[in-house]
């Protein structure tokens, strides 16, 4: 009987030692087959980073600053009548340092300081456009929209003459809607697509385009918000001033006795009702534009 007990017990710890034995195996087992996981998994990981196509990241390089001389001088100021400001009685007290002396009733701008306001306006405008910033020409009243037209057109740069939209910057989505029907209609007049309509939808086609030309017609190339907005009379033009610095587009202006030249970024201090006095700095800053060679 002892002996059987013996057996019985020897039997029992040989078959404990062989269950522990296993699920120590077991447990091994289990362990390597984790490694091994993560190891296939590095490996896969490895070799698709391997295949995958390196991206390159572009980095925005900023020309340095070039300076950009002007071609005319004080000379051509006075004798285009930039120096003529408004009557004493419509004077903005923020103007004063700008002025030279009022002779009948009529302040004069002091040409020197118009002179610097415009070179650093032209230097200001040339280098950004070196860097590839978009530029909007504003002229709406009557003495500026002709040579606005002209020479933002020479330039290749977009403008407004008709009349400023409210909400041109502030609700840009809207605008960007209508610049690309005006593109779709015009491109279809072109390519013939609209060859099959009746005489009453073409002519409605018609007087769409119309009206999308009047409203947004110098900004066609515009894909984007622009980033510099140069204004003939900071005075006229003031909601296209308020809205443009509220998005931070910076403001290039000429500036007449009457208005307030700390609204604007850069302030071309000078008679802003003349033509000849628009046009001598409206084609200076066109010459400005169009040295920075960038399209």
């Amino acid at each position: 009987m002892k002996t059987k007990t013996v057996n019985r017990t020897g039997k029992s710890l040989v078959k404990k030692a062989l269950v522990v034995g296993a699920k120590k195996t077991k447990t091994l087992d289990k362990e390597k087959l984790k490694e091994a996981n993560e190891k296939i998994k590095s490996e896969k990981v490895l070799r698709q980073a391997q295949d995958e196509p390196k991206i390159e990241v572009k980095k925005d390089t900023v020309k340095e600053d070039k300076k950009y001389t002007l071609t005319i001088d004080v000379k051509d100021l006075l004798m285009a009548g930039s120096h003529l400001g408004h009557k004493i009685s419509k004077t903005n007290p923020k103007i004063k340092e700008y002025l030279y002396e009022a002779r009948e009733g009529i302040q004069l701008f002091d040409l020197n300081k118009t002179f610097e306001g415009l070179e650093k306006a032209c230097n200001f405008i040339y280098n950004a456009k070196r860097n590839g910033k978009q530029i909007v020409m504003l002229g709406t009243k009557r003495q500026a929209r002709e040579v606005v037209r002209r020479v933002a057109l020479d330039a290749g740069v977009p403008y407004i003459t008709d009349r400023w939209l409210g909400g041109t910057v502030s609700n840009w989505s809207e605008i960007k809607k209508n610049i690309k029907k005006l593109n779709d209609i015009n491109s279809g007049l072109e390519s013939g697509k609209y060859a099959e309509m009746s005489k009453k939808d073409l002519s409605e086609l018609n007087k769409e385009k119309i009206r999308l030309e009047r409203m947004i017609g110098g900004l066609t190339k515009l894909d984007k918000l622009f980033d510099i907005i140069f204004v003939v009379d900071a005075g006229f033009e003031k909601t296209a001033i308020k809205e443009s610095r509220e998005k931070g587009i910076k403001v290039v202006s000429m500036v007449d006795t009457d208005s307030n030249p700390e609204k604007v970024d850069f302030a071309i201090t000078a008679n802003d009702d003349n033509v000849k006095s628009i046009t001598v700095i409206v084609e200076e800053i066109g010459r400005a534009i169009k040295a920075a060679g960038v399209k």
